[in-house]
């Protein structure tokens, strides 16, 4: 966690997004620090961090909810609002092929298709899934109006 804030003080964002894809590793998240992960990838703008957490806690919601951590994600209304949604429609808001990764579904891909997106229009690619599905729908609409 502190590579992290120290990555986002310098700007090292490939540090940062190093660091973060090895937090969200298999084994990286369990029961014990998954709500908190939640909060600190929220915190910080670490997109894939927390889509890694949620999916995590959706699979393992009974044990994460009895976590020390989950008392605090409780005291987050909209926290607790991205988890219902995640664990009510994670299923079918996300395919389980790779179809929205193909199209332009910007808000159904996920966080490493979009960065990856970003990287290879030369756009940055740090920020919450909201502002990575704003970039690249914002980089669209650009070069439509520009054809």
């Amino acid at each position: 966690k502190d590579i992290i804030h120290a990555a986002d003080k310098y700007g090292c964002m490939r540090l940062k997004m190093a660091v973060e894809a090895e937090m969200a590793a298999a084994g990286g998240i369990t029961t014990d620090n998954a709500a908190e992960l939640i909060l600190f990838a929220d915190a910080t703008n670490c997109a894939m961090l927390k889509e890694a957490a949620m999916e995590y806690f959706v699979t393992n919601a009974q044990a994460v909810m009895e976590s020390e951590g989950f008392g605090q994600v409780k005291e987050s209304p909209a926290i607790m609002a991205e988890l219902m949604a995640v664990a009510l429609g994670g299923s079918k808001k996300r395919p389980a092929s790779s179809d929205a990764d193909s199209g332009r579904d910007y808000k159904r891909m996920r966080v490493s298709t979009l960065r990856q997106q970003l990287d290879d229009k030369g756009l940055d690619v740090d920020g919450s899934k909201e502002m990575l599905v704003a970039r690249l729908e914002e980089a669209e609409s650009d070069v439509i109006e520009v054809e």
